[in-house]
């Protein structure tokens, strides 16, 4: 039989749920319990899953592997968020910053934080000089936001096309490839 502690458990619960169901009801003027779709009740998980319910990988870019396949050696290495390196290496056996075994490279926390400065810094020589540091030949921009461990970015393309550190060398609806330059 529940004692009287189990008993005050109980009925905070059950307190706790009304409130939640109040809460919601009075909120948004209808009752909804926040699922997958696009209502949530704390707008910043809807902000931060946003990325995940989305395709990771779009058409273009696994379009793009055949291009990398044909024109890039396979010792190439490659710029890219992890779902990017996952495709490439997958596809194409070239490697990239992170993604696949990465995690067992030495320092893999300096190649998540290189790629994701690479992507999102706005100065092309910091980016430049980060590619060539990881001695990287190519980087791999999809348009849609990376992930290169920490957080999904969009970061800035526009230093891509500063033609003194990077050259456009690839390109489709979902994705770029800048060839490093020396």
């Amino acid at each position: 039989m529940a004692g009287p502690v189990d008993l005050l458990k109980y009925g905070l619960v059950i307190a706790m749920f009304l409130l939640f169901i109040n809460e919601a009801y009075f909120m948004e003027g209808n009752f909804l319990i926040p699922t997958t779709s696009s209502y949530f009740m704390l707008p910043e998980v809807k902000v931060n899953a946003d990325a995940w319910y989305s395709r990771v990988v779009t058409p273009g870019e696994m379009e793009a592997t055949g291009w990398i396949n044909a024109n890039t050696n396979e010792s190439d290495k490659f710029v890219a968020d992890i779902f990017g390196a996952e495709l490439i290496m997958g596809m194409t056996t070239r490697v990239s910053t992170i993604g696949g075994d990465w995690a067992n490279a030495p320092d893999p926390i300096k190649y998540m934080s290189d790629t994701n400065t690479i992507y999102t810094t706005n100065d092309a020589g910091v980016a430049h000089r980060l590619a060539r540091e990881e001695n990287c030949s190519y980087v791999f921009l999809p348009e849609r936001q990376t992930f290169s461990g920490y957080e999904w970015v969009y970061g800035d393309h526009q230093k891509f096309e500063d033609e003194e550190y990077f050259k456009l060398v690839y390109e489709n609806s979902d994705v770029k490839i800048y060839k490093v330059l020396a």
